[in-house]
Order: structure tokens, then sequence, then C-alpha cells
């Protein structure tokens, strides 16, 4: 997809997100759809503070937590970004109950596509531009949507997102000291001829002593 092609589909996403007003269970499906792929398929990563406030709580398969807006951005989704750089976000399923009065809740299933890029940083090093499909696993999550100080934020939410297929993905990672810094093992470190020069004085005046 080209730039115009990219721009014109954000343009479209956008349209819907700034005027959703969140009246039925159907539009709050349909925004978190599209709040989905702005982010991660579009990038903004900008956008995970408008619902995710400081007290959302994230709970993770094998007991992991994130709290707040921050930790959702800085550790979750930002660094996704440079390891896949081109990933595509497709939902599979999406499903919301409740209403403005009660607050809502939803779950959905989506799948993603693109590389693990050779260029992009990550947790584990460098990735080796190995291509994984939609199907590849798939991603859960549950969210629990309400009012806080008159604000629509999520207030909690259930991830479960493949962690051991992702792992698995990721094995091929390089370190970065072998990647940018080249085996420790095989690399010869400089010294520096006056320090050199100086130690052997050293050694020399102590003989002599």
């Amino acid at each position: 997809m080209g730039r115009k092609e990219v721009l014109a589909e954000r343009k479209a996403l956008e349209e819907y997100y700034y005027n959703c007003k969140l009246e039925t269970p159907e539009e709050v499906a349909k925004l978190f759809e599209v709040y989905t792929k702005l982010i991660w398929t579009h990038h903004q990563a900008g956008l995970v503070y408008d619902y995710y406030c400081d007290e959302t709580v994230i709970r993770q398969e094998g007991g992991g937590k994130m709290v707040g807006g921050v930790d959702v951005a800085e550790i979750h989704t930002i660094p996704a970004f440079s390891a896949y750089p081109r990933s595509k976000t497709t939902f599979l399923d999406i499903f919301c109950v409740g209403d403005q009065e009660h607050g809502y809740r939803f779950g959905q299933s989506t799948t993603n596509s693109g590389i693990f890029s050779a260029k992009g940083a990550n947790s584990s090093g460098r990735g080796d531009d190995s291509v994984f499909e939609e199907g590849t696993y798939v991603n859960f999550c549950q969210c629990y949507v309400n009012r806080v100080d008159g604000r629509w934020v999520v207030t909690e939410e259930y991830l479960g997102y493949g962690n051991e297929i992702k792992r698995q993905m990721m094995a091929g990672a390089q370190p970065y000291y072998k990647t940018v810094l080249g085996d420790p093992a095989e690399r010869q470190l400089p010294v520096c001829e006056e320090s050199a020069q100086r130690d052997d004085e050293t050694v020399c005046e102590e003989e002599k002593a």
C-alpha cells in the first residue's frame, strides 16, 4: 500500500474515531477496532493515553501486570514498533455489551502479519527479517470501559497475547553485543601506548627497589 492509500485509510479511521459518542455497544466495538488499527497499524502510540488512564490495570497471561497508560505505551506498545515496523492488525472478532449508565465490556480477537525486522531494535536484540503471516498467532483481550471523572476510559483489561509463539518467533534474534559491537571474545581492545609505557616504567622502578 502506497503513501496515498495509507493516508486515506488513516483519515477514514480518524473520522470515525474522533466523532464516535460511545452511545451503543455496537459503536463501542467499532471504536475500539478503529482504535486498535490506528495504534498498531498506523503507529499512533499517543492515542494510548486517550483511553488508558493512570489507574488502568492490564493483566497479562502468566501473571504479569501493567498499570496506567505510561506502562502500556512505554513497555508494551512503542517497543513493538521498532521490532515489527510494518505490522498489520486484522480483526477476527469483537463483541461488546453494556450501556452508558453501567459501562461497557468487550472481547476481541486479532491476528497480525508483518516482518521481524533485522534493522529494528527489540528486547532480544535484532530480528532476522523473518515473515509472519495472519493466523501465526492470535491475540485475545477483554476490556471494561467506564466513565471516570466524566471521561470514558478502559478501567481493566485482560490480555492473552500468544507469548509462547512470539518467543519462538524471536528465537532468531541476535543480541546487541554481537550485532553492533561484535563478539567480545573475538575482539582485541586497543591499548593506549602512553598508558602501557607508564606501566612498564612502574615495573622497572619496582624491580630496582
